[in-house]
């Protein structure tokens, strides 16, 4: 008997109320699979997605079942049921045929196996797009005729609005939405006398306001700022049906649907505003040309310091540490930092307590003493090693003596192979291993003549030039685990074990190179 599954869809209610329903068309293909002497495996289904897409979870459900290749049909109420689109129809025929699957139309006589049936179907995907083509138009014509008489064509309604239900008691409209509207039109008057998104925010979060049970937040405020809603517009065409690429703004369609709560010369000068203090785009993240970004934490509620760009009374940009929780509408009170100045003293700070002429000493002294160990560890390794080469080769030295003397027929000669096989093979990884120690290079450490001074001048000189911000931020990182900004104080955790390694073992200064091996203070600029 042959086995096969059904599709059913409907895209909108009233397709289901003109007598395509879901049922319907599941009851028209079973008497088709009743007909053909099939038994149905499984039905899918998908409801309210249009046949011009294959993001359809039932429609994807069903051609993943017969790829099992076990479907030797699959039914389908009509070719419109199955797809609208012509290359979706054709692409999927043919993955079909690779399962060995026939498609079969409950409605209508279409044998898809005769040259008449491919021509007649072939139309009928023309005719199918068409049509679909054709509701598209004239949903989007309706759709802009509704939204150019004053009606809210779905989704999310923004904040400053809401949706009441219109005249005809069926479609809504958007009427601002009091306090929120005056929140919005506040936050536009700000932004066009100067003011950044994320002040406004923090201002708002400040006062104790929400965003719909929100904190308010940078994004948010941008968002709102750009969105033309705010004009009483509302746009179509703006994206590409299937592939929601945007496209060019001449072939946007404006309509202007609801009351505005922003005048549409305030809009523009918003924009104008904002488009002239964005920064100028640099080479690679922001956060990359400062060095302790990921360290700093707020020594008031312990968020993460982020750094933030603002605008100079003379028009110039800067960057400071600020704490992210401040930022999220937590109740903090920290002072904000210039990254800059931060950044240099604290390196300062750093390399002096670190790469001093002491601290450059003790691991002088340690690299010579791990050298010195290192010399001494490979001269035992050798010694042993060589006890057990010369142990085993006396061990295989007297079976042969063994064997000479009794020759073949000596007694247990049988037990004797194996055990001379287990020396040769003892015998020659350790002379491997020999000739791996011979080769190990000797360590450069303790080998190269400078003072501690000259050294410590080299580092520092080193460090303060380079001019690869990631590179002096990873040396910084291993230095350091975090850093804690108080108001009167700098808390800094360090990383000693870090300092120096050989071999992957961590080196430790046996002298007291740090005033306090858990953190070290200094006072804040």
């Amino acid at each position: 008997m042959k086995r096969a599954v059904i599709y059913a869809r409907v895209s909108t209610d009233r397709q289901a109320d003109e007598g395509l329903s879901i049922d319907s068309q599941i009851q028209s293909c079973r008497a088709k699979a009743e007909q053909l002497g099939a038994v149905v495996l499984h039905v899918f289904r998908d409801e309210g997605i249009s046949g011009t897409t294959d993001a359809r979870p039932g429609f994807r459900a069903a051609i993943n079942r017969c790829s099992l290749g076990d479907v030797d049909l699959l039914i389908c109420w009509s070719s419109s049921r199955f797809a609208r689109d012509q290359h979706d129809a054709i692409s999927y025929k043919r993955e079909l045929a690779s399962y060995s699957t026939k498609l079969i139309y409950a409605q209508g006589q279409i044998d898809l196996d005769t040259h008449e049936g491919w021509m007649l179907d072939s139309f009928q995907q023309v005719v199918d797009e068409s049509y679909s083509r054709q509701v598209s138009a004239d949903t989007r014509r309706s759709m802009m005729k509704a939204a150019r008489e004053g009606y809210f064509m779905g989704g999310r309604v923004p904040y400053g609005y809401q949706a009441v239900v219109a005249e005809d008691g069926k479609r809504r409209r958007l009427v601002p939405k009091e306090p929120e509207a005056s929140v919005v039109r506040s936050i536009f008057d700000s932004a066009r006398r100067g003011v950044g998104a994320k002040l406004i925010a923090l201002d708002l979060n400040s006062q104790g306001m929400k965003m719909r049970g929100r904190a308010w937040s940078k994004g948010t405020v941008l968002y709102m700022l750009n969105s033309e809603v705010y004009m009483g517009e509302v746009i179509y065409n703006r994206f590409e049906r299937k592939t929601r690429k945007p496209r060019p703004q001449s072939e946007w369609i404006r309509v202007n649907a609801h009351e505005a709560l922003v005048s549409q010369e305030d809009f523009q000068a918003v924009q104008q505003g904002m488009s002239q203090r964005a920064p100028t785009p640099e080479s690679g993240a922001p956060s990359s040309t400062h060095l302790f970004t990921g360290l700093l934490r707020c020594g008031r509620c312990n968020s993460s310091l982020q750094v933030q760009t603002g605008t100079g009374r003379g028009g110039s940009m800067y960057s400071y540490y600020a704490c992210r929780g401040h930022l999220q509408g937590k109740r903090c009170e920290f002072k904000n930092i210039r990254a800059d100045k931060l950044d240099t003293w604290l390196l300062d700070q750093l390399l002096d307590k670190l790469l001093n002429a002491d601290t450059i000493q003790a691991v002088l002294d340690q690299l010579d003493d791990a050298a010195t160990r290192w010399v001494k560890d490979r001269a035992a390794r050798r010694t042993a090693l060589v006890l057990e080469l010369r142990t085993a080769e006396g061990r295989r030295s007297k079976l042969y003596d063994v064997i000479e003397t009794g020759g073949t027929d000596s007694l247990g000669l049988a037990e004797l192979g194996p055990r001379i096989k287990q020396l040769n093979e003892q015998i020659g990884k350790v002379e491997a291993a020999l000739i791996s120690l011979e080769n190990e290079a000797d360590p450069m450490v303790g080998t190269i003549e400078v003072s501690a001074e000259e050294a410590a001048e080299v580092f520092r000189a080193t460090l303060t030039g380079c001019d690869d911000p990631k590179m002096l931020r990873a040396f910084v990182a291993t230095i350091a685990d975090m850093i804690v900004v108080h108001e009167t104080e700098l808390v800094v955790t360090y990383k000693p074990e870090c300092l120096i390694q050989m071999d992957g073992n961590s080196v430790r200064s046996k002298h007291s190179w740090l005033l306090d091996l858990g953190s070290n203070q200094g006072p804040t600029d």
